[in-house]
């Protein structure tokens, strides 16, 4: 779950609705070059569905017991975000195995931070296994075949944090693989300009329940029960007035 802080609400976001924003991003991208190729709906496919393995954990919300607040998808236990990326990188992989290694890459990227921790170390191990499992049954072993592989995972890790950015209306600019990024208003400023000129529009589904504390989960899933669905619109567009030395873009 991405928890937007809007002062006396909180904007609640699915991370599978986040995703499927990534892949309408992913799918806008001119600037990389692996979105071109003849696997582009395999990328397209791995960023829109990068997060499925949330849809269980998202569909029952839980509080921090040590802040009231929803717990977000930086939150909660190990042994949780284990269950939920070895099921979501199944899920894809049957879908299209190029794209399963590729949510698999992205699991082990955006946690990559937490290796050294013998609690991640499973973690480690059976997401790495999946994902070797899943090149060799592509037959991806060549230098040339992983330099591929990397430039398509490129696509799916720029879609995923243009993607959080604005799902959580940071509106401090954060980096990632050579673009600069940052929230004006309801406008995503991404320099440089991925997206050939173009203006995209941004719409992703929330909830927005009163930022207070909750007492229970069961006081929370009352609240995300009783919230009305509506969307979060915007549009993202290259620009050239981005503020140097952005911080570095936000980890699980």
């Amino acid at each position: 779950m991405i928890v937007r802080d809007e002062g006396g609400t909180l904007v609640l976001i699915t991370q599978p609705d986040h995703a499927f924003l990534a892949g309408q991003i992913a799918a806008a991208i001119r600037s990389e070059l692996a979105l071109q190729g003849p696997h582009r709906e395999a990328v397209l496919l791995a960023a829109r569905e990068h997060d499925n393995g949330w849809i269980e954990v998202d569909a029952e919300p839980t509080v921090d017991p040590a802040t009231g607040r929803p717990c977000d998808f930086m939150s909660g236990p190990t042994a949780v975000k284990h269950e939920l990326w070895l099921r979501g990188i199944a899920r894809v992989a049957t879908m299209d195995p190029r794209a399963g290694a590729l949510v698999a890459e992205h699991a082990l990227v955006v946690y990559g931070y937490r290796r050294g921790a013998s609690d991640w170390r499973p973690f480690f191990e059976s997401i790495t296994a999946m994902r070797d499992d899943l090149l060799e049954r592509l037959r991806i072993r060549d230098a040339a075949g992983c330099d591929m592989f990397h430039a398509q995972y490129r696509s799916v890790r720029l879609a995923d944090a243009f993607s959080l950015q604005f799902c959580g209306g940071w509106s401090e600019p954060s980096s990632t693989l050579g673009y600069t990024v940052v929230m004006e208003g309801r406008a995503l400023l991404i320099s440089p300009d991925p997206f050939g000129g173009a203006t995209v529009p941004l719409r992703v589904l929330g909830r927005r329940i009163a930022a207070r504390p909750y007492e229970t989960d069961g006081d929370l899933r009352a609240a995300v029960a009783a919230a009305r669905p509506f969307v979060v619109e915007g549009t993202a567009l290259g620009s050239d007035s981005i503020v140097e030395d952005p911080q570095p873009p936000c980890e699980f």
